[in-house]
C-alpha cells in the first residue's frame, strides 16, 4: 500500500475534479474522478495503489 491514505487521495481527487470544472479544465476533472474511483477500489477491494489506479483509468476511458 502506498503512503497515501485512501480517504486523502479520494479528497484530493474531489478537489482536483472541481477545479477542473471550475478553470474549465477537463484533463484534470477527469484525472480527479480517476483518483477518486481508485481511492475507492483501494478501499474496498483491497487493491493496490497501482492495481486500483490502473483499473480505475480503465473503468473510465474506457
Amino acid at each position: 500500500m502506498s503512503d497515501k491514505s485512501p480517504p486523502l487521495e479520494d479528497l484530493k481527487g474531489k478537489v482536483k475534479e472541481a477545479w477542473g470544472t471550475l478553470s474549465d479544465d477537463k484533463e484534470l476533472s477527469e484525472e480527479g474522478e480517476v483518483q477518486q474511483l481508485a481511492a475507492r477500489l483501494e478501499k474496498e477491494q483491497g487493491l493496490s495503489a497501482e492495481e486500483a489506479q490502473r483499473q480505475a483509468k480503465k473503468t473510465l476511458r474506457g
